[in-house]
């Protein structure tokens, strides 16, 4: 039993978390293309605008370390965070940030998907506009 049982409080929420971020070769219908693919946790709605600040800079530097060619993004989520709520803000930054709407300008798809941990999507939103 913890001291948030014996008070009666309810716990902190869990922190936000990049699981993964790698860059990957994958094969598309119109052939071999380059991916940054990033798996997200995000249990703190109210720290989530500030932890997509955090997210797009590690995509940043990770683009950066990328082949010249990537043209492909997929964010997966994990969380109540609504994948729409996730790209409006994705798109504020890439609107304030030079680097990261160049990068953006040269994805041909760049998706956001929202799941369960048992894999179920639950919904999908283009980051591009």
């Amino acid at each position: 039993m913890g001291l948030f049982d014996i008070f009666g409080r309810s716990r902190p929420p869990a922190p936000n978390t990049i699981a993964n971020l790698k860059t990957m070769a994958l094969q598309s219908p119109d052939g071999p293309v380059t991916a940054i693919v990033m798996g997200l946790n995000i249990p703190d709605l109210p720290g989530a605008d500030a932890f997509i600040q955090e997210v797009a800079e590690k995509f940043k530097v990770q683009r950066m370390c990328s082949s010249p060619d990537t043209s492909v993004m997929l964010i997966t989520i994990v969380g109540e965070l609504p994948a729409s709520h996730f790209v409006q803000r994705w798109r504020q930054l890439a609107a304030d940030d030079k680097v990261l709407g160049h990068f953006m300008s040269q994805m041909r798809k760049s998706d956001v998907l929202r799941g369960t941990v048992a894999g179920q999507t639950l919904e999908t939103v283009s980051l591009l506009s």
